[in-house]
């Protein structure tokens, strides 16, 4: 996949044809991006929306849970597949995104965490107010819920997807640092950046 991009923004991007992941190198500067308050990121190059909040898992990260809050919306249709997200660490190593039935399966902490991230929940449905459709990201549920489950979604122009991102950190805890969360879909990839503190 190649992605047009401005020769500014130092990234590398290295596209995997057979599992269709996009992979990234840390980068100084990302391209459309704005930090809006202490734990929001927006990126927008006037086809793609995404907005990602995660004030909970900014200071909360010393478990094997990290929660990010997503809204997507894009004005010409896409999709978005489970295997097309990750967040790249601060060292360059790269977490995809969790799969469902493994994060089912720890449910006690994941329990936990939608227990605890409650208080500090964040509406990114309110940076799309000019969009009135809004569909549920199914890539997840809570444990004890029974929801469908999907690997892909289509956005339209008309609809901002939201939900919950899941990521499991391979050694239990996350590191202090910039992160980087790519949401590839089939037009290219949103790349925003994630604080840890």
């Amino acid at each position: 996949m190649i992605l047009a991009r401005p020769a500014a923004v130092c990234l590398a991007l290295v596209a995997v044809a057979a599992s269709g992941v996009v992979h990234t190198q840390p980068a100084r500067e990302l391209a459309h991006v704005k930090t809006l308050g202490a734990a929001l990121s927006e990126y927008n190059d006037g086809r793609v929306h995404a907005v990602a909040a995660y004030y909970y898992s900014q200071k909360h990260h010393d478990s094997a849970w990290l929660l990010l809050e997503l809204g997507f919306n894009s004005q010409r249709a896409v999709q978005i597949t489970r295997d097309r997200i990750e967040l790249e660490t601060p060292d360059g190593e790269v977490v995809p995104l969790s799969g469902h039935r493994r994060w089912q399966m720890d449910a006690t902490r994941a329990t936990q965490l939608m227990q605890q991230v409650r208080p500090t929940r964040h509406q990114v449905r309110s940076y799309f107010k000019e969009i009135a459709d809004i569909t549920r990201l199914r890539f997840f549920v809570r444990p004890d819920d029974r929801g469908t489950i999907v690997d892909s979604m289509d956005a339209m122009s008309d609809q901002v997807l939201l939900g919950d991102l899941f990521f499991e950190s391979p050694t239990g805890a996350w590191e202090k640092g910039r992160y980087v969360l790519a949401i590839g879909h089939t037009r290219g990839v949103a790349l925003l950046p994630i604080e840890l503190r």
